[in-house]
């Protein structure tokens, strides 16, 4: 019996988390959801997850570098890859946006909306097949 890989979703948009759970789940993943970043951190200490998709926008604009910083501050999740997802336009402006050293560690910046065969391609890319 192969274990599935373990993914965590952390987005505020419901509809977002359920379509991509669909997508990830037919990909050979586990996935788990939290639609604030409070229970995701939460939910991340419980599951202990090899992966994390975190929104950059929630209640409020920041919620997605607070959550961040939390997972980043456990001791699974120095090292786990975690994505950050974003509706923003982030080729505009801020494409060449170098965040300042002390910021954590983000593996990768996804634009919302992605399409499902490239979501799944850079998942298995940073973790390996399920």
């Amino acid at each position: 019996m192969t274990i599935k890989k373990k993914i965590l979703l952390i987005d505020d948009d419901k509809d977002f988390l359920f379509a991509t759970k669909l997508i990830l789940e037919k990909g050979g993943y586990e996935v788990f959801m939290a639609e604030d970043g409070k229970s995701g951190v939460e939910m991340w200490k419980s599951i202990n997850p090899d992966l994390a998709i975190i929104d950059m926008m929630m209640e409020t604009w920041g919620e997605g570098f607070s959550v961040l910083n939390k997972i980043r501050a456990t001791d699974t999740g120095k090292d786990t890859p975690l994505f950050m997802l974003s509706a923003v336009d982030l080729q505009g402006p801020y494409g060449s946006f170098e965040p300042p050293p002390e910021f954590p560690k983000v593996n990768r910046v996804l634009h919302k909306p992605i399409k499902a065969d490239e979501l799944l391609r850079i998942i298995a890319q940073e973790i390996g097949d399920k």
